[in-house]
């Protein structure tokens, strides 16, 4: 009998970017592309591939990757923590720590993070502070049901990249560098689960659980160009207000 092959010897695959350049291509061939009203994914219906690619798109945009009980380390969130009393762990939710040593719940999370980037219209290359055993960052998703609802990933940051965005404009403060932590990279809720304060309690375990033994300001995590949801999310999490009445938003580049 051959031995089971462990998540050791399996290897992270690179990043896959759900690209539609082969599917315009076939667009011009005769087959006519449909937009998903749901998941805004452009496919063939008349081409396999394409219907399995966007079967597979749509249902982890919508839903969720699914997630093995196996994959990550829980984290908790502190009792004093800010978030809503409801932010705690029941039987069918939890918050995992990605470990980048184990190649089955790293390949899982780039899977998710093909999501994300395509709703962002992110790049697709920033992943190597999480998935790297040295890296300086980590990723951290929500599991609900059995399936990864939310992520966040999160590094630290060295002097020099902070600076303060104007909530109204997205105009960024010239001449004024100030110092933050952590930077937060990505932050993603599946569209079903959006409303449930799910991204603000991802926040509170990444800046409770990233260094062990270490709690960070939640006024040290800075925002990396975000989105109008982002920056909604920005404004209440830990924006500040200027002397001119002005909301800031901590933000890197």
């Amino acid at each position: 009998m051959k031995p089971r092959n462990s998540q050791r010897t399996k290897s992270v695959r690179s990043t896959k970017k759900y690209s539609q350049s082969r599917l315009q291509l076939d667009g011009f061939q005769g087959n006519k592309l449909i937009k998903c009203a749901k998941c805004e994914m452009a496919y063939s219906p008349n081409n396999i591939e394409d219907t399995t690619a966007h079967r597979l798109f749509h249902d982890t945009y919508l839903k969720g990757r699914k997630w093995s009980r196996n994959w990550g380390t829980v984290v908790s969130i502190p009792t004093n923590s800010m978030t809503p009393p409801s932010s705690q762990h029941s039987s069918s939710e939890r918050i995992v720590m990605i470990r980048p040593n184990h190649p089955q719940e790293v390949n899982a999370t780039l899977d998710v993070m093909n999501i994300v980037n395509n709703e962002l219209h992110a790049p697709h290359d920033e992943n190597s502070f999480w998935v790297n055993e040295n890296g300086k960052g980590k990723a951290f998703l929500y599991i609900k049901n059995d399936r990864a609802v939310s992520a966040i990933t999160i590094e630290q940051l060295d002097e020099g990249r902070g600076k303060w965005m104007l909530y109204d404009s997205k105009k960024l403060v010239p001449n004024v560098t100030p110092k933050f932590e952590l930077g937060i990279s990505r932050i993603w809720v599946c569209k079903s689960q959006r409303g449930n304060k799910i991204a603000t309690k991802l926040l509170e375990a990444a800046r409770h659980n990233m260094v062990i033994g270490k709690s960070y300001q939640k006024w040290s995590l800075a925002w990396s160009q975000p989105t109008d949801d982002g920056g909604k999310l920005a404004s209440k999490y830990n924006a500040v207000t200027h002397k001119s009445g002005k909301l800031l938003i901590p933000c890197y580049i």
